[in-house]
């Protein structure tokens, strides 16, 4: 299972939905000029990986949305859907939040829900079975005794239990009754889940479904010796063995009926409750529960990550948080490196209250602050390693943390009191070193402070997470954070439309094209977009297309050589609503293919 992209809509300046492609074992990349954006994306993708942590999401309606592309592998086809022939064409699902909290509680899968919608219809026939059954066993019953508590002149039989009790049939058809009743009721309430799309459902929370049928409830005949008056005992004759004969053969006949009965009853109740837990958002976090739907629909959700850190570009306060911050709860805690501490590392019996606190308020035991000390210099940074022996920290009295380096040449200095990109690599080294496979690695402006040296040393440890399965997302103005594969790279334009994002290309052929074109600087091709953006799309197209023609080939080679069809061509040199603009990747591919300079075709 694999995060393909993310769709985010309505955030902030984001207006229009805006993608965000994830490339294997490459970091996703954010490039554009100020106030385009960047850090708005940055934050709905933190805010979206951190509420699909959490057991109920935001806790509170978000104003945007989003959907979560996902590529399914052959391994997952094969564990969900072991009777489905594996077709790669058609494994995406797609996942999002139908309630508003950003919490995934509604995906759209061909194979998922065709697999459930089957599923329920099996149990429905279950339950259609179970009442045909019941009307059988009621009809075997009635031959016996209308009611087991008549007392009939003479009988040497009575209608009991398996504990030995009186009994008649009113109570057990009224169980079966209600079960049935309860079993289409939940069916129907599943089926609810598709009435607006039929290859979507929701993660819902069923009802309980409980019948309280077992053996001990089979009917059984059970033999009694006649009570006859004296005067009886002259006229009647009874044959025992014949009597206890037809007893025992009745007793089978019932038994069968009631097995079937019990029989259909357990795997009603096991089916339904399979599909209600796998569909039960509140049980989404029950991990130990073996189940293909459930572990399936988990693995949905923590595919936006098991945990997220974000690391803002304006945290220079590293161990205390600014107290007036407008951000909301689901990642305002990724700027303090005590309060990421806490929360991911710390496990005393304290660590509740602390984290309950005011950040002004915490108040460390000295063993606590001992551990915390302990911890950090465990994980020095190497860029810093020259600079200083080790790190101090200090819980006061007031109930502040301070932390100190001490340097080398004897100086003891704040951590706070340190130069801005010391600060910054301090807080991201440590935020390193505590993601594990399955995190997301959120950064805003990596090392935007740092020497182009060190710069060029931390996009070889991102590019070592995302190879050890952590999901990096940043943005950047450095070239020294740009790797060399560029489809992992989207360009943040602000326009009219507000914020918008445009991933290079996921065709490497493509991309070797664009660095031909505009050489190896990817800032160049940041221009080259920005012109594409705010240029005229008809006189764009119109550009694109006497280029084309220019070359005095026919339309259909031409085609063939920039890969789409002939009519994509002609739409371009067309009026109203039969014109189509040219996409950048076109634009791209026609200036290789004519050989014209791309500022000819955009300006």
């Amino acid at each position: 299972m694999e995060l393909s992209k993310i769709v985010i809509d309505n955030y902030k300046s984001i207006k229009t939905p805006a993608t965000l492609t994830f490339q294997k074992d490459l970091p996703t990349v954010l490039i554009g000029k100020n106030g385009s954006g960047k850090t708005n994306v940055l934050e709905a993708v933190a805010a979206i990986s951190l509420a699909n942590t959490h057991p109920y999401g935001m806790g509170e309606s978000a104003k945007h949305g989003f959907s979560a592309h996902i590529r399914l592998s052959e391994e997952d086809v094969a564990a969900m859907l072991p009777d489905v022939e594996y077709d790669p064409d058609k494994c995406e699902l797609v996942a999002y939040s139908s309630e508003g909290n950003l919490k995934i509680n509604r995906i759209r899968s061909e194979y998922l829900v065709s697999s459930i919608k089957e599923e329920l219809a099996d149990i429905r026939e279950l339950a259609k079975q179970l009442g045909e059954a019941v009307d059988l066993y009621e009809r075997q019953v009635i031959k016996i005794s209308h009611d087991g508590y008549d007392e009939l002149p003479i009988h040497g039989y009575s209608l009991m239990t398996a504990n030995g009790r009186l009994t008649n049939f009113n109570a057990i058809r009224y169980g079966a009754d209600h079960f049935i009743k309860q079993v289409r009721q939940i069916l129907d309430g599943m089926l609810k889940t598709f009435d607006d799309d039929e290859a979507a459902l929701t993660f819902i929370a069923g009802s309980h479904l409980y019948f309280g049928w077992n053996e001990r409830d089979t009917f059984k005949l059970k033999y009694v010796e006649p009570s006859l008056a004296k005067f009886e005992e002259k006229f009647v004759t009874i044959n025992k063995t014949a009597l206890k004969r037809e007893i025992t053969r009745i007793n089978k006949a019932t038994k069968d009926a009631s097995d079937r009965i019990t029989a259909l009853i357990h795997e009603i109740e096991e089916r339904t409750t399979r599909i209600r837990e796998a569909l039960d958002s509140e049980r989404m976090y029950d991990t130990d529960r073996e189940n293909r739907y459930f572990a399936f629909l988990h693995r949905v959700q923590q595919i936006m990550g098991r945990r997220c850190l974000f690391l803002k570009n304006e945290s220079h306060d590293v161990i205390f948080k600014k107290e007036n911050r407008n951000l909301d709860f689901y990642y305002d805690y990724s700027g303090s490196i005590l309060e990421t501490y806490l929360r991911q590392v710390y496990s005393g019996s304290d660590r509740d209250k602390l984290l309950a606190a005011s950040t002004r308020e915490i108040k460390l035991s000295d063993r606590a602050a001992a551990d915390f000390e302990a911890y950090l210099n465990q994980h020095i940074p190497s860029f810093d390693r020259e600079m200083y022996d080790s790190i101090s920290v200090q819980a006061e009295e007031e109930g502040r943390v301070s932390v100190f380096l001490n340097e080398k040449t004897g100086e003891r200095i704040s951590l706070n009191e340190t130069s801005a990109g010391r600060r910054w690599y301090f807080t991201y080294y440590f935020m390193k070193s505590i993601l594990c496979e399955g995190d997301t690695f959120v950064i805003d402006e990596p090392a935007a402070m740092l020497h182009p040296g060190a710069q060029k040393e931390v996009l070889a440890e991102l590019m070592e997470l995302v190879k050890r399965g952590i999901r990096v997302v940043y943005s950047t103005h450095s070239p020294y954070l740009i790797p060399r594969e560029w489809q992992c790279v989207h360009f943040v334009t602000m326009t009219e439309r507000g914020t918008e994002v445009r991933g290079v290309s996921t065709n490497r052929d493509l991309v070797m094209q664009m660095k031909e074109l505009v050489g190896d600087d990817i800032f160049d091709v940041q221009t080259v977009f920005d012109l594409y953006t705010g240029g005229d799309p008809v006189t764009i197209g119109r550009k694109c297309y006497e280029a084309v023609r220019g070359q005095g080939k026919d339309l259909a080679e031409a085609a063939a050589a920039l890969r789409v069809s002939e009519d994509t061509i002609k739409s371009w040199n067309r009026k109203g609503d039969h014109f189509r603009c040219p996409r950048l990747e076109n634009v791209i591919a026609v200036c290789v293919y004519a050989k014209t300079p791309v500022n000819d075709l955009l300006r």
